[in-house]
């Protein structure tokens, strides 16, 4: 049950940070606001899928713990893809 979990948060992070609809909507709402440097933060965080995974997994569970751990297993699964394609 444990790996489901941390399996749903990673898939969540990644959907958030993928998903084309909802990058041209941030897109047309960081437009529309004045430029604040707090938005250009929270922006550059939906374009990392590390980060993305960490700030959704905290916003869902409210675990610290459980977000880092899911940011450590992306940041794992991008080394292991990098070196696969590197490999091609």
């Amino acid at each position: 049950l444990i790996i489901m979990e941390y399996v749903f948060l990673i898939a969540l992070g990644w959907f958030i940070q993928e998903f084309e609809p909802f990058k041209y909507i941030a897109e047309w709402v960081y437009d529309r606001i004045k430029p604040r440097p707090i938005l250009e933060y929270i922006f550059g965080s939906l374009e990392c899928w590390q980060c993305c995974t960490f700030w959704s997994a905290l916003a869902v569970t409210w675990s610290f713990e459980k977000a880092v751990i899911s940011s450590f297993i992306v940041f794992g699964l991008q080394i292991l893809h990098e070196g696969w394609m590197r490999r091609k």
